[in-house]
């Protein structure tokens, strides 16, 4: 933090206005999940192959109707299960318990092995001890929102104080050869 408040207190002053613990994995006090939630970026790049090609607002109309069909599905499919919890949870405390009887630790604030064996001897429902964000209430909620189209351009109502800004593209130099389609793996990612 202090290379970047060297380089720009801008920057630094904006990251700040919120505390590390909410945007800095190392400063979290709560444990992440073993599920890859920090490559969106590439894992939206691999989608959009195909409409890279396209013009921006082409691209944009493509970007929205993805979601959209995305978020439909997930919200139908979520809707559709009779799990307490995501497939996911449900299949986790499923390999748990058939190694309930060796030991491990509790990582993913789902039941430890020990724990889920004594909660199926006494019948229990495994979800009660799971944290609320695998429940389907907290999935659910992820896929609620709609995303809605944005209409012909000619109908948005645009305040004149925006309108009245002139935004350039950013400066930006074309390098010579061929554009690279595909993702550069850096050297500290092993290749498959």
């Amino acid at each position: 933090m202090s290379d970047i408040a060297k380089v720009d207190k801008k920057t630094y002053d904006y990251l700040m206005e919120e505390p590390p613990k909410r945007w800095a994995r190392s400063c979290s006090p709560r444990r992440r999940y073993d599920m890859l939630t920090t490559n969106i970026i590439e894992s939206m790049n691999s989608v959009l192959l195909e409409a890279r090609e396209l013009p921006i607002l082409r691209m944009m109309d493509f970007i929205q109707v993805k979601l959209q069909r995305w978020f439909y599905e997930r919200r139908s499919e979520v809707e559709g299960t009779f799990y307490d919890a995501s497939c996911w949870v449900d299949e986790k405390l499923k390999k748990k318990i058939d190694l309930a009887f060796t030991l491990n630790f509790q990582f993913e604030e789902l039941p430890c092995i020990h724990a889920i064996a004594a909660i199926e001897k006494r019948n229990i429902k495994k979800s009660n001890f799971c944290s609320h964000w695998y429940l389907k209430e907290s999935w659910l909620k992820i896929y609620e929102r709609q995303i809605h189209p944005v209409g012909y351009n000619g109908s948005w109502i645009v305040p004149e104080s925006v309108k009245s800004q002139i935004v350039k593209p950013p400066d930006f130099k074309v390098p010579p050869g061929r554009r690279q389609k595909k993702r550069h793996i850096p050297a500290t990612e092993s290749s498959k």
